[in-house]
């Protein structure tokens, strides 16, 4: 079957032991010079690349559930553009990436990955979105720091064992755009060194130290900040100044035991238009003063313990929210 393999093919999307393993098998023994894009998926053998090289023209490769994959890291693939690794190469422990030097999308979700490897001050310029997800043994970024001037999306969720982001991101990472930080339990503040001055949209999923702290760094750029449970521990929020005064639109989701809306912490939130709670089940109260002047719309669904007193216009509710131009509730506009 091997000699009726097109040369010429650009693209190979493949699935299943065996028909991973007779497509490895031919890109080895025939060395396809137009290829450009491989996706794997769902095979349980022990395969490698011929050489630890990746075919040369390659360049987006997709790796899902190859957990036996040894992966090509002795030399350079400097073709390759988009990488993603998923729940594979369980051999795989770090990654060095001046391996990929001209990369512009990275993913990552290898069980044993540990640390990233940079080599000195080098500059990852195509690099414009970073992911790295399910590697409950990632400890760390690289100590050099990664400098990747053009990346606007960075992505960190389900590292157990990660306890910071990059450090210096307002140098290293200056026009990060986006940033989302999920199910990272041992993170408690931002990084030292400033944020990214180009950030406006923050999301953060499960992270209870990190929306416990006392103060967050100066980040006037941000504009959207989405916070979801279930936080088991916080009963109240936010806390006084934890909330980038920048902020015009803030969303709060699932927080499992979240009862009180602490409206000290909106007081200086001088630009927010828009606050939305959902799925907070256990909420009830507000407490401190009115929420911002600023605020054109609240919507609260899926509360239904504040829910009942907006539509009762409890004493210790409705003077906080009254001045409010658009207030919605179970999807109902009542002001």
């Amino acid at each position: 079957m091997l000699d009726l393999f097109p040369l010429s093919v650009r693209n190979i999307e493949i699935e299943g032991s065996p028909m991973v393993e007779f497509m490895m098998e031919a890109i080895t023994n025939i060395q396809p010079t137009s290829l450009q894009s491989l996706i794997l998926r769902d095979c349980s053998s022990a395969i490698s690349f011929l050489g630890g090289r990746l075919p040369a023209s390659l360049k987006t490769l997709n790796i899902d559930g190859l957990k036996k994959l040894e992966f090509p890291m002795q030399h350079k693939h400097d073709i390759l553009e988009e990488l993603s690794i998923s729940n594979s190469c369980d051999s795989l422990s770090s990654i060095p990436l001046v391996t990929f030097p001209n990369l512009n999308s990275l993913e990552i979700n290898c069980a044993n990955m540990e640390p990233l490897l940079v080599s000195g001050s080098h500059s990852f310029n195509s690099l414009s979105d970073f992911e790295i997800f399910n590697c409950p043994n990632f400890e760390s970024f690289s100590r050099e720091g990664l400098l990747a001037p053009n990346l606007t999306r960075l992505e960190v969720s389900h590292c157990d064992k990660l306890k910071s982001l990059p450090d210096q991101m307002s140098r290293l990472l200056p026009k990060v755009e986006f940033l989302s930080i999920s199910d990272c339990l041992k993170i408690e503040s931002f990084p030292e060194g400033g944020m990214p001055p180009n950030l406006r949209t923050i999301r953060i999923e499960n992270c209870e130290k990190l929306l416990s702290g006392l103060a967050w760094p100066s980040m006037h750029m941000l504009t959207s900040l989405y916070v979801t449970g279930p936080c088991d521990g916080i009963k109240s929020f936010p806390k006084e100044h934890l909330l980038p005064p920048s902020l015009k639109t803030l969303r709060l989701y699932y927080f499992s035991s979240l009862e009180t809306l602490d409206c000290k912490g909106f007081v200086h939130l001088a630009s927010l238009q828009e606050l939305h709670i959902y799925d907070c089940q256990k909420l009830e109260n507000m407490s401190g003063e009115r929420l911002p002047d600023s605020l054109i719309k609240l919507s609260i669904n899926s509360c239904p313990l504040l829910q009942k007193q907006c539509h009762m216009k409890h004493s210790q509710i409705w003077p906080k929210i009254s001045h409010i131009r658009g207030i919605m509730v179970d999807n109902r506009w009542i002001l």
